[in-house]
């Protein structure tokens, strides 16, 4: 365990650290009262996972003083907890106090200064930006931060690099990730819970930057990355172009369908800056084309959906129905899904055999790599076009599922579960009392989903090149459409049982239509 910390004379806060002494940043770092603050800070972050864990022991790894960035530590926190390591990257730096954000300080030091958490330091983020301009690299004690810098966005990067310290600030809205604006030039983002291996979002966005001309994502100006002694590798920043004047998409397109609900039968239908079909199926099947584009990149190139990807594809499927069933026999429903519940409990056997009869499909189409996490709250929606965010993947799963390459049917369904959950959310805005408003505003709002899915599909087929008349492409849509909706009614279940009907009323649909219920 970490050993407590007792205040100093005099000094009030919980957080006292020892006195700092110049140029001694690393050897304050290893000390075991930094330790204590590492782990209270850590445990007040969003973005830490394992608050619900006993720490065994929390320790800072030092990489090294990074250059022009006022006494500055790069290194990452090592936690342990009965699960095993997990991995944080957190620069600390040393601030006069007051200087510091709230939320950034580790501890207080002697001599009316805080060790605090670097990433929310103009000087600290500034100084990364130059060192990912450089393409430079940085290192201590055989660990190394290694910088990228994009060739084909050279310009933007130098623009990046020229920003200065009064235009850098972080974004609200902290996640997973902590993201800084470089004025209105660029998005500085730290990963903090470090993944071993390839980051997904890097892979794809720089391959998108470097090698098509896809205009509707951010593009990857450069990155940092962590090798450590024992080979291990891992990313720790990224720097992406900033894209200004655009929304998210889940906002503007609920809130829109939702004011046109509210106003019933005299209102208008709901207007929107952009075509929420066509616009978002257009744009989703270039990226697909050119995800799919041959460069010799193995890790990109196409391959062929063959008999022993279909059948991964399937067995996947038929494990996320299985879990997904178990866990709502546990699941108490009110009256509007106790019979749907009763039904996918009672013919669990038939939904797995429905989903092995995928096996027997002659296999078509290609492989490739996908957004694999496709919503519409990855979108930025930009006067009347999109821009789509976020190449990480599905947070749950590990990098090389993330990096698998799969059909992109498996983003289409995605989307088109999206709509579904917009058309309940809008509905789920108005909450009127007046029976007949709201079965007007249920069937405006389903009528609302089928055409904008069905012009996205239309869109889509046209810009992928896929043909969706086409028996196996339409039979596999319907397995990612279930796969997505019983992964869906899982995270429902347990996070927000309020509006567990809408994957239910999907999957129950699906297979009512295909006999299967």
């Amino acid at each position: 365990m970490t050993e407590t910390v007792s205040p100093k004379a005099g000094d009030t806060s919980s957080d006292a650290l020892p006195a700092f002494a110049e140029a001694a940043l690393p050897d304050l770092a290893a000390g075991p009262a930094v330790s204590e603050a590492l782990a209270r800070f850590l445990k007040g972050q969003r973005w830490f996972a394992a608050k619900s864990e006993r720490l065994s022991g929390v320790r800072f790894v030092p990489v090294g003083m990074v250059e022009g960035a006022n006494e500055a530590l790069a290194g990452e926190a090592v936690i342990a907890t009965g699960e095993g390591e997990q991995h944080y990257f957190l620069p600390l730096a040393v601030r006069a106090r007051g200087e510091g954000i709230k939320p950034s300080m580790v501890g207080t030091l002697a001599g009316d200064r805080q060790l605090i958490d670097a990433t929310r330091d103009p000087a600290f983020c500034r100084a990364i930006v130059g060192l990912i301009a450089q393409g430079g690299r940085m290192e201590a004690g055989g660990a190394a931060l290694l910088a990228k810098a994009s060739s084909a966005k050279a310009n933007r990067l130098e623009a990046a690099a020229a920003v200065e310290t009064g235009e850098i600030a972080p974004l609200s809205g902290e996640q997973s990730n902590t993201s800084i604006g470089i004025g209105r030039v660029a998005i500085l983002k730290f990963y903090r819970l470090l993944r071993d291996g390839e980051q997904p979002e890097l892979e794809v966005t720089e391959f998108l930057t470097e090698n098509t001309g896809f205009p509707a994502a951010p593009a990857l100006l450069g990155s940092l990355e962590l090798a450590r002694p024992d080979g291990s590798h891992a990313a720790v920043a990224a720097l992406f172009e900033r894209i200004t004047g655009a929304e998210d998409a889940w906002a503007a397109v609920t809130g829109a369908l939702a004011a046109s609900l509210r106003a019933g039968e005299d209102g208008e239908p709901a207007s929107f800056t952009f075509d929420p079909g066509r616009t978002i199926g257009r744009r989703t099947g270039e990226m697909h084309a050119a995800l799919g584009t041959q460069t010799g990149d193995a890790a990109f190139d196409p391959e062929p959906l063959d008999r022993v990807s279909l059948a991964r594809i399937v067995d996947e499927a038929k494990h996320e129905a299985s879990s997904a069933i178990a866990v709502l026999r546990g699941v108490r429903g009110g009256a509007d899904v106790s019979a749907d519940i009763a039904a996918l409990s009672e013919r669990e056997e038939a939904i797995s055999a429905w989903f092995e009869s995928f096996k027997q499909l002659e296999p078509a189409g290609r492989r490739t790599r996908i957004h694999g996490d496709y919503h519409l709250g990855q979108l930025l929606v930009r006067g009347d076009d999109i821009v789509i965010l976020d190449f990480e993947g599905e947070p749950g799963r590990t990098l090389p599922e993330r990096r698998a390459k799969t059909s992109p049917l498996r983003d289409v369904a995605g989307m088109l579960r999206s709509y579904d959950y917009a058309a309940f959310a809008a509905l789920d805005a108005i909450r009127t009392d007046d029976p007949a408003l709201a079965e007007r505003a249920r069937a405006e709002a389903e009528r609302w989903r089928d055409e904008t899915s069905a012009a996205f599909l239309s869109a889509w087929e046209e810009a992928s090149g896929v043909d969706l008349t086409d028996e196996g492409n339409a039979r596999l849509l319907d397995l990612f459409l279930l796969q997505k909706a019983f992964y869906e009614l899982r995270y429902e279940a347990a996070m927000r049982p309020a509006w567990l009907s809408i994957p239910l009323r999907g999957i129950v649909s699906l297979l009512q239509t295909r006999q299967v219920l």
